[in-house]
């Protein structure tokens, strides 16, 4: 093999190799009990707009995403039989 070919296929490996580090780079995870918004490194910002459920997503190798808890618990302050507490006694200030 000439020299020019064989320079041709390392530059062409390391090409490669370099986009196969830049495309897992860009994967990112949601648990499946969490939602999450993407944040861009570069420009500190993120997009609101879009929610992402749990999955795999490509989302760019600058990007991350901030994650929050996808579960809802409620607290009951009633009277009611099976509460889970009792009412608070809440006051203003008038008394």
């Amino acid at each position: 093999m000439s020299r020019k070919l064989i320079c041709a296929i390392v530059c062409i490996i390391c090409w490669l190799l370099v986009a196969l580090i830049i495309a897992l780079v860009s994967i990112g995870t949601v648990e499946p009990i969490e939602y999450g918004i993407v944040y861009n490194a570069i420009t500190k910002t993120v997009d609101t707009d879009n929610v992402y459920p749990g999955g795999w997503y490509f989302i760019g190798p600058v990007m991350s995403f901030v994650t929050f808890p996808a579960t809802l618990q409620n607290i009951d302050f009633t009277d009611f039989e099976g509460a889970q507490r009792k009412p608070i006694s809440v006051k203003d200030s008038g008394g």
